[in-house]
């Protein structure tokens, strides 16, 4: 079998299960196996593969068809720049999330050296990308899941931020409040998918990403309510938050943002607050954030 007809096959095979993106997915899935890039794969298409490729190459196909995320099988994604890994044990970072790396990145100029801390840290993508764009920062990863714990790891090491990028095991904030530490700025991506909704999300999506990082509870909001209620013990003055929102969520999340501000202020009268929300390239309201000095 040549490149061009696996290529063809491949194609065929993906398109009659209903994958979408399925020309790119046996690109992608080829030229993993070959280890070449997508100029020199369409410019030898009559290169005939090893039996050892084409075993992989199937292999590969295979696992794409029964619409397991391209990312998995890979095992690498990219965000903000960086090549992360991912697995099954973590949520596979999307480029709507790089807003909120955005979104915490414009307060450089309020702290030299803050302690950020990243809650549901899962691969590390937002730890990683903040450590790496923002040399004088700290940042704590929190994260329940002992499998996203590794993964994690992993990538931290990966891009060189073992230094400034300590992870702790641990729910929500829990972990900070157990050590009685504050930090300068909290973000997280939390889930925010109402529960009953899952099942009907894309099968890359409802069948192999935790459950854990997506479900929301009934009306998609449980985290943030708990996430927000352990401000007022953990925000430090100034302090700063941005969380990555569904779509339609932003109002109530940011009226919930807003009164647990309120409560970490705890009614001094020199305070000065402001929320906000921040677009997605789609134009949904993706990042909800305050801050208060």
């Amino acid at each position: 079998m040549t490149v061009h007809e696996a290529l063809k096959a491949a194609v065929a095979q993906l398109r009659k299960a209903g994958v979408e993106d399925a020309r790119l997915s046996a690109e992608v899935l080829i030229q993993r196996v070959l280890g070449v890039g997508k100029a020199h794969l369409y410019a030898h298409p009559d290169r005939v593969l090893t039996p050892e490729e084409e075993r992989r190459i199937a292999e590969g196909v295979s696992r794409r068809a029964r619409r397991e995320p391209l990312q998995y099988i890979t095992g690498v994604v990219e965000f903000y720049g960086l090549e992360l890994e991912v697995g099954p044990e973590v949520l596979i970072p999307r480029p709507e999330t790089e807003g909120l790396v955005e979104r915490v990145l414009g307060w450089r100029s309020m702290w030299e050296r803050p302690l950020i801390a990243d809650v549901g840290t899962g691969s590390g993508a937002l730890a990683v990308a903040l450590a790496h764009h923002w040399p004088g920062a700290r940042i704590v990863g929190i994260d329940v899941s002992p499998g996203a714990f590794q993964v994690a790891s992993r990538n931290i090491r990966r891009h060189g931020v073992a230094d400034r990028v300590t992870l702790v095991q641990g729910d929500l904030l829990f972990p900070l409040l157990d050590h009685k530490q504050r930090a300068d700025i909290v973000v997280s991506n939390p889930p925010y998918i109402p529960s009953g909704e899952i099942e009907g999300l894309q099968p890359e999506v409802a069948r192999f990403e935790p459950r854990a990082a997506l479900d929301g509870g009934g009306d998609g909001l449980a985290v943030y309510r708990r996430l927000f209620s352990q401000l007022p013990e953990v925000l430090a003055r100034p302090g700063a938050v941005a969380v990555e929102v569904g779509a339609g969520q932003a109002g109530a999340v940011r009226r919930l943002l807003e009164e647990s501000l309120r409560h970490v202020a705890g009614g001094a009268a020199d305070v000065q607050m402001e929320t906000g929300t921040d677009r997605d390239l789609a134009g949904i309201e993706r990042v909800v954030w305050g801050r208060f000095s």
